[in-house]
């Protein structure tokens, strides 16, 4: 917020932009002219400090609460929903605030000069509005000769706009979210109403500001349309409209055929197997909201633009998600919201709820499955903003026949609710190898491939998959099934029972094959090849769908269900790793400008340790009559584990004071993930029952390389020389035994180089067992 200084008696002016620099450009014009005469400030741009376009109801509302004086206050605003917001703000206005404000339709710039001019001259509101709405009569008067040419070429009414052209759309996958959100923004920033209509149905035109609008044109490749606006820059804006769509002036002659297995260009294998089956796009509904009213209005408008607020945060530095961005400054989605709470008096969930779910279904209506997949960023958007309003997600797993599943960007949390039964494999249209997701698909046994081109399965009913190469086949001949059957039969005869779980080195010594898990269908796995035990048994992904702390009664028996098919064997489990790329809203570590090397782990528990209390307790209970042992992630300082201990003790404290049965004593061990701690690791001797290396976050940090960045995979990964130097040192300096339990456990080719560091015991995905057990002892 700008506030020049005040001056009493004048009328107030507001200027709502959306650039930031175009206000303060248009005050510093204005100042020229009067000086401080003229009480104004500025209510411009979103974002940290104004930086991205856009408009803030908020600032509005801070704006005209500055000036706000018995003269009265006059907004001018510059264009498209900056209308909205200022609509917006007045309706959250106290009556006797609201009662002295006046909007202005006049020119943003020369509107705001003639208001200064007539508010320093000390003019009513009244007068000041009427002199912004005449601020372009000077220039009309100049450009025409005389008053009868004026009233021969009246101006052009919004409706009937004096400029079109007509383009043929190139794209393959038609007027798709991309360059339609491109073309809605650029639009946004203008003025004057510009439109879009098919040629096929001309008299169905839409604001070209308006996303949704566009997206529910259901334009294809080929398409003929009209692109509509009036206005001195109208030949500029078709231009850079023309632009954004990638058009083509002339019909093409041929619809162009997809070159076959064009979806395997850039797609990548994240977890291995084979799989063939119907082809679903499978994304996340919108949260069931149950219809609830709101008392106060004006609070529930402020709660909802607060949250889109904190969305519009979020989604400022990932450019993938900038077509959220936009779709979120929709002033279609937004009014109606608007209204929905203004007129029928729904609260913000509730109205937000029911716009997202009837622009969705609109675009689920569409005849084209690419567009008809757009109504997915719709939901999730939805998503996004009831979480910043505090609604609790219900996402729920495939319940349909067993399929395929086409995502955008696998969440953990949804893969962890996957049955490999229901789902035969993932194919997703962005995803990393080293994600949450991947590695329990992984652990699932379910095929993924990430980074497809979703454009290839348009018209796809049918698909097969290899999910270690990365190979797709989109409805595949018999042919290529006949030979997937073959590798399917081999990949399953790896992974069946056996006992995979110990090796006899050529030295004599044994090398142990533990399992990671996070679920009860891959502890079972684990039992049928023979693990010797869990090695990590990873406790956070229980956590990332509530928003509220579970019970320790819900706790424990999450994590007996787990155990269970474990009994008799040792079971490691790690203590909430929450943080970085795993938030969680019950914990409020605020924002970081790197999360990666922020409060997370053991130190987010420290912070916390209500909650870390509680869930050893969980532990210790589910633990009872298993060989349970404890580990804390993201150790770095030897205080740090003196403190976990001392909680952990006084957790059994309480269970043995409230008589419930509990397993005690239990070791309790560190994950080492952080350089210092291989380099200090004498400091931690006597301190820690064992040592786990946790390989992933390890060499993200020794390679300062983040794990999720796949344009950084080339720079090494655990194999390289120093994450190795780093595992054979903490080996040589560890009183304690020393495991690894990261992926590259896992991994065929890296597993014999963590042997040869004096690694004796190895923890991997259930169905990795076989590959590293066969690789090591070369059978």
């Amino acid at each position: 917020m700008s506030t020049a200084e005040s001056r009493m008696n004048t009328v107030g002016l507001v200027l709502v932009s959306h650039s930031r620099d175009l206000a303060m450009a248009t005050e510093t014009l204005i100042r020229q002219v009067t000086g401080s005469e003229v009480r104004m400030a500025i209510a411009a741009g979103a974002g940290d400090e104004g930086a991205d376009l856009g408009t803030d109801a908020m600032q509005i509302i801070a704006a005209i609460e500055s000036l706000d004086d018995p003269m009265g206050t006059l907004v001018l605003m510059d264009m498209g929903s900056a209308l909205l917001s200022t609509e917006t703000a007045l309706g959250l206005l106290s009556e006797p605030v609201r009662a002295r404000v006046l909007m202005s339709s006049g020119p943003f710039v020369e509107g705001a000069m003639a208001a200064a001019m007539a508010a320093s001259g000390g003019a009513a509101l009244s007068e000041v509005r009427q002199e912004a709405e005449n601020g372009l009569r000077m220039k009309q008067q100049q450009l025409a000769p005389d008053n009868a040419t004026a009233k021969e070429n009246p101006q052009i009414p919004a409706d009937s706009p004096e400029h079109q052209l007509s383009l043929y759309l190139a794209d393959p996958a038609g007027l798709h979210l991309r360059p339609a959100a491109a073309l809605a923004k650029l639009a946004l920033a203008r003025s004057t109403p510009s439109f879009i209509a098919a040629a096929k149905h001309p008299d169905n035109r839409v604001s070209a500001s308006s996303l949704t609008a566009i997206l529910g044109l259901d334009l294809r490749q080929g398409d003929e349309i009209y692109l509509q606006t009036s206005g001195p820059d109208a030949d500029a804006f078709l231009d850079r409209a023309a632009a954004c769509l990638q058009e083509d002036l002339h019909p093409p002659a041929k619809m162009p055929v997809p070159v076959e297995n064009e979806a395997t260009k850039h797609s990548q294998g994240a977890a291995p197997g084979f799989a063939q089956g119907p082809l679903i796009i499978h994304d996340e509904l919108l949260t069931t909201v149950p219809r609830s009213y709101c008392d106060d209005c004006a609070e529930a408008l402020h709660t909802f633009l607060e949250a889109v607020a904190e969305v519009r945060r979020q989604l400022s530095d990932h450019p993938i998600l900038e077509a959220q961005n936009v779709l979120l400054s929709d002033p279609a989605l937004l009014k109606k919201t608007t209204s929905l709470i203004q007129n029928e008096h729904l609260d913000a969930a509730s109205a937000w709820a029911q716009s997202i779910s009837q622009a969705a279904s609109q675009i689920d209506a569409l005849s084209d499955p690419i567009l008809r997949a757009r109504s997915a960023d719709l939901r999730d958007l939805g998503n996004r903003v009831l979480q910043a309003l505090g609604v609790t997600a219900d996402l729920q797993p495939w319940q349909g026949p067993p399929a395929i599943l086409l995502v955008n960007e696998l969440l953990p949390s949804v893969a962890l609710r996957f049955d490999p039964e229901q789902v035969l494999g993932v194919i997703d249209r962005h995803g990393s190898a080293n994600s949450h997701a991947a590695i329990l698909l992984r652990g699932s046994g379910i095929p993924y491939v990430i980074n497809a081109n979703p454009v290839i399965f348009a018209n796809t009913q049918y698909v097969a998959m290899d999910g270690k190469t990365g190979e797709l086949w989109p409805d595949p001949d018999a042919r290529i099934l006949e030979t997937l059957h073959d590798r399917e039969q081999m990949h399953q005869d790896q992974n069946s029972a056996g006992s995979y779980g110990q090796i006899t080195l050529s030295d004599g010594s044994t090398l142990e094959l533990w399992a990671n898990v996070a679920s009860t269908a891959e502890a079972a796995a684990a039992r049928r090849l023979g693990a010797t035990g869990i090695g990590l048994l990873r406790t956070e992904f229980f956590f990332l769908d509530q928003q509220t702390l579970p019970d320790e009664e819900s706790q424990c028996q999450f994590l007996r269900q787990v155990m269970a098919p474990m009994q008799g064997l040792p079971i490691v489990v790690r203590a909430l790793d929450a943080g970085a790329d795993k938030p969680l809203t019950f914990m409020a570590l605020g924002t970081e400008a790197n999360p990666a090397l922020g409060r997370r782990g053991l130190r987010a528990l420290l912070a916390y340790p209500d909650i870390f209390a509680l869930q050893l307790r969980a532990m210790l209970r589910a633990g009872r009559d298993h060989d349970l042992r404890i580990m804390l992630p993201m150790v770095t300082n030897p205080e740090e584990l003196r403190s976990a201990r001392m909680i952990l003790e006084q957790a059994h404290q309480q269970l043995e004071a409230a008589g419930l049965a509990h397993r005690w004593p239990v070791p309790l061990g560190i994950m080492a993930e952080v350089p210092a701690v291989a380099l200090c690791m004498k400091q931690f001797n006597g301190l820690s029952d064992f040592v786990s290396i946790g390989s992933n976050d390890l060499t993200q940090y020794t390679l300062a390389s983040d794990r999720s960045n796949a344009l950084l995979q080339t720079l090494g990964n655990a194999a390289h020389p120093a994450v190795l130097e780093l595992c054979r040192k903490m080996v040589q300096d560890s009183h304690a035994p020393v495991s690894i339990c990261g992926e590259a456990a896992g991994d065929p080719q890296i597993a014999p180089f963590l042997v040869d560091c004096g690694i004796r015991s190895l923890s991997m995905a259930p169905l990795r067992l076989s590959n590293v057990y066969k690789r090591v002892s070369g059978t």
